[in-house]
């Protein structure tokens, strides 16, 4: 008799991919998940192509379909994880790309509701990892970044 077992897997939701290695995100994603009680961390885009800021987003993501191109590996990550960490950022695109992001949001947090997952952020915030340092040392000045980075990842409660 098979039995089913509830997913394990950590998994953070950025905006895009870097244009560089990402090599400083992909390792305080990887803090974070061991933070957690995880020993890997896999990242997962809401948009599908590098830009050096959000704001470029703003010129390159008028078309839909790029957007609903990244909720394949979404949705495939969610499946898996255990813990979704929010981690996109604070910062929205603006004009009609906002309306796409905020449909993108809305379909995530549909998509997470479903799921068994425990969702994460820091303090509240979908910050993303580029803005941990600064955050944790304005909460918890004199703390070593990983044990305010520990002190500052909060569940968020579901729905």
């Amino acid at each position: 008799m098979g039995r089913s077992t509830a997913p394990t897997g950590f998994t953070a939701i950025l905006f895009n991919p870097p244009l560089s290695t990402g090599a400083r995100t992909i390792a305080r994603v990887t803090l974070a998940a061991k933070l957690l009680g995880h020993e890997e961390a896999t990242i997962a885009n809401l948009f599908p192509l590098a830009t050096k800021s959000v704001l470029e987003v703003n010129a390159i993501g008028k078309d839909y379909d790029l957007w609903l191109s990244a909720r394949a590996e979404i949705g495939e990550r969610l499946a898996v994880s255990g813990d979704i960490l929010l981690a996109y950022g604070c910062q929205e695109p603006v004009g009609e790309v906002r309306a796409h992001f905020r449909a993108q949001i809305a379909w995530l947090r549909q998509e997470i509701c479903i799921s068994d997952s425990k969702v994460w952020s820091v303090s509240d915030e979908p910050r993303h990892p580029s803005r941990w340092q600064r955050h944790t040392a304005r909460e918890y000045p004199g703390l070593p970044f990983n044990a305010a980075l520990e002190l500052s990842l909060r569940q968020l409660p579901s729905a």
